[in-house]
């Protein structure tokens, strides 16, 4: 029985050319001369579709192999200015090589020509593979870009060969016509690799990644996401991203709204004594991948936390990430880690107030609006934005990420204070925003022992 669970990734190669392949090692292969019919004195080209099967990066050599005679036995009628070219193929990726050429004007005309290329593939480390030998799964095109669709539709159009020529090596061959000389505009053809596609462009079923990345985020990228290397990273990032956006903001505000972050981090490899929230699930990224990705959504994404799918991006484009995914979370990646800290702050003040604060589209989109404010500054940060939801959230788990050295109650009294220092701010228009923070704050001081 075949793993039903065995990822296939999609087949761009058998997309282009409807099915056909020559398989090459790791690599998968079609060859098609473009024109293929050529003017005799005209240039033409060499287009070598290349699908890298596995998923490991793939050093490739593309060798020309030209006609030595033509149909009246003539020598050396055809020339190129570059015979070879050299690959480095991502894990996965798709694309072609172009390397042009031409005949000369008196080259004899005939319809029983044959353009070789030769093709040495060598995978970097060890290759698994991830597409059958016949075909990978069904190519969703709506996935690329409009640019890439554009190079499929022409490819498309094409007539694609995947003959071999001989038993040593690994030449494949496409046949084309020579006609005669015709007065005409010169296509200007030039050498080089055009990537069609990479697992990043594949963005809707981020399993792809998963499956790729899984052994980097449970061995090297997870065992740091700990609270007692995280929290001063966070902590400044928070009072540099934050603090830096126009409003003034109070260092015990900043130490909750890092609890917040903290927290949907921990989240990520909870420990079995770890405290659970409604909702952990959805950020548990090692329960995830224990269940070989996830559920799909209805779009045909994996629910996978924000700064996750980010990070698995940034793997792909270097591994290196995995290095330093600390630094990488309080840089690049600090937006998307915002955007599970809005969410999940948001769930729990529901959850422990009962406040209707709107639709999940209206959350959605206030939280949009509070990021790209915080992420590129266009008018200062206001009470509101900062207290609803991050501030208040970050209450909420007070007790859930303690800060080296905090007592807790007298961070939740400073806090008290601090929101009685804040009244001159009060207005009809945040008042809401005023009374959930008082009553959360309530709470969590009534819990230890500062309130009746």
């Amino acid at each position: 029985m075949p793993d039903t669970n065995a990822l296939n990734y999609p087949d761009v190669l058998g997309y282009i050319t409807g099915g056909p392949r020559l398989n090459a090692g790791v690599t998968q292969l079609a060859l098609a001369v473009r024109p293929r019919v050529v003017r005799a004195g005209h240039p033409f080209e060499a287009i070598l579709l290349i699908q890298n099967a596995s998923d490991v990066a793939v050093d490739l050599i593309a060798t020309l192999q030209m006609p030595e005679l033509d149909a009246r036995r003539q020598r050396r009628r055809f020339v190129s200015k570059t015979e070879r070219l050299v690959v480095g193929l991502r894990a996965a990726e798709v694309g072609y090589v172009s390397l042009p050429l031409a005949c000369l004007p008196d080259t004899a005309v005939g319809d029983g020509y044959k353009l070789g290329m030769a093709v040495e593939a060598k995978p970097v480390s060890k290759p698994r593979r991830v597409r059958l030998p016949e075909g990978g799964a069904p190519f969703a095109v709506e996935h690329v870009s409009d640019e890439i669709q554009a190079h499929l539709l022409e490819l498309k159009r094409l007539t694609f060969s995947v003959a071999r020529r001989g038993l040593i090596g690994m030449i494949i061959e496409a046949p084309f016509v020579v006609m005669g000389s015709q007065v005409g505009a010169i296509p200007d053809f030039k050498p080089g690799w055009h990537s069609l596609w990479t697992m990043l462009d594949y963005y809707r079923d981020e399993r792809l990644l998963l499956e790729r990345h899984s052994d980097v985020l449970l061995t090297r990228v997870l065992p740091l996401l700990k609270r007692h290397k995280l929290f001063t990273p966070i902590l400044n990032a928070v009072q540099r991203r934050i603090g830096g956006a126009g409003y003034a903001l109070r260092p015990v505000e900043a130490l909750y709204i890092a609890k917040l972050l903290v927290t949907v981090l921990e989240m990520a490899s909870p420990t079995a004594e770890a405290y659970d929230h409604p909702n952990d699930d959805q950020l548990n990224v090692a329960l995830l991948l224990k269940k070989r990705g996830g559920v799909p959504q209805a779009d045909g994404s994996i629910a996978l936390p924000s700064w996750c799918r980010a990070f698995l991006r940034a793997l792909e484009r270097d591994e290196h990430a995995a290095d330093r995914p600390i630094q990488m979370l309080v840089g690049p990646l600090f937006d998307e880690l915002l955007r599970d800290a809005v969410r999940l702050a948001f769930r729990a003040i529901i959850a422990v107030t009962g406040a209707d604060l709107g639709t999940e589209d209206d959350m959605r989109e206030y939280s949009e609006r509070l990021i790209s404010l915080i992420v590129k500054p266009s008018q200062p940060l206001t009470f509101s934005d900062v207290y609803l939801p991050l501030v208040i959230g970050g209450i909420i788990f007070a007790d859930r990420v303690i800060a080296p050295d905090e007592r807790v109650g007298d961070r939740l009294v400073e806090m008290e204070t601090v929101l009685q220092e804040r009244a001159d701010e009060r207005s009809e228009d945040n008042e809401l925003v005023f009374e959930l923070a008082e009553r959360v704050l309530d709470q969590a001081l009534q819990k230890y022992g500062y309130r009746p």
